[in-house]
């Protein structure tokens, strides 16, 4: 067997980049459109691609744990099933996202602590803001701009820091501090 196997690491990074992209997209979209209530076909796509996508990165806490990484085990298990309840209760309540929001942060102070890589902490936090304001977005259906605009702006930074570290990683050609 050969040992060039994927990184449950570089891997999960990767599917989060992809993810925070699509939530950063859609709270782009959703300002153009009106708010939540408006025609955005990318949301209903997005609600049906997510709960694939959180079993594929749970497979990756599985690997994670098999390489005997602790902190991505709950990191990915967490964003998993995070992502499977968001792809269930997107319109309906925004308390997921507030819980889910603080539980980023959470993760954040533990990288913190622990000596993870100073992006990584930046990223939780980006990533906790997405979810912060996506449930401020779905409170206010949509109706302050700003809401979709901020969830859609930190998912599209959320996603640029995850592709870097994730590449970084992986060619190990530039540093991931």
């Amino acid at each position: 067997m050969s040992e060039n196997r994927v990184d449950p690491t570089v891997a999960g990074l990767f599917l989060i980049g992809f993810i925070t992209l699509v939530f950063g997209i859609i709270g782009i979209q959703l300002f153009g459109d009106g708010g939540i209530e408006g025609d955005a076909p990318l949301l209903a796509a997005a609600q049906f691609l997510i709960a694939p996508v959180s079993f594929v990165i749970l497979i990756f806490a599985y690997m994670a744990g098999k390489a005997g990484n602790a902190f991505a085990v709950a990191l990915f298990a967490f964003i998993a099933v995070a992502l499977f309840g968001a792809s269930i209760l997107f319109n309906n309540e925004p308390m997921l996202f507030y819980i889910t929001a603080f539980f980023f942060i959470i993760f954040a102070v533990v990288a913190f602590l622990i000596g993870a890589p100073k992006l990584l902490g930046l990223l939780l936090i980006f990533v906790a803001l997405v979810f912060l304001f996506l449930g401020f977005a779905i409170a206010t259906k949509g109706d302050s701009s700003v809401f979709c605009v901020a969830f859609g702006l930190f998912g599209i930074l959320s996603f640029i820091i995850a592709t870097y570290m994730a590449v970084g990683l992986a060619t190990q050609k530039f540093p991931v501090v």
